[in-house]
């Protein structure tokens, strides 16, 4: 018999932080196939989708406070800039995405 362990109370900033960063994803994936991305190559559409649905599943674990969703978020979000910069997407403003690594980090103890 294996034993389940008790659910963990989600932070209110965890909460905030992912609603926020769903929320932009969304948008992301809208945008991309607007054709406002063509200009960065045929592939760079579809690789960014993959990646937002990607860190969709990593904010996914992190809302449910699991430790994998921070593993996954943080190797995405460096995978992204690098997709980003070398297809010539990259905007200083995605270095942002490092803030919420931080305070996932910060609040990994209190995860499963």
């Amino acid at each position: 018999m294996s034993e389940k362990t008790p659910p963990v109370v989600r932070p209110v900033l965890i909460t905030i932080i992912c609603s926020i960063l769903f929320a932009a994803g969304l948008f992301s994936i809208v945008y991309t196939f607007t054709g406002a991305f063509a200009p960065y190559g045929v592939y760079y559409s579809a690789l960014n989708a993959i990646i937002t649905v990607l860190i969709f599943a990593a904010l996914s674990g992190i809302w449910a406070m699991e430790k994998w969703g921070v593993y996954l978020f943080s190797l995405m979000v460096p995978i992204k800039f690098g997709v980003d910069f070398f297809s010539g997407a990259f905007g200083w403003w995605e270095l942002s995405l490092i803030l919420p690594i931080a305070i996932f980090i910060s609040q990994f103890k209190k995860m499963n």
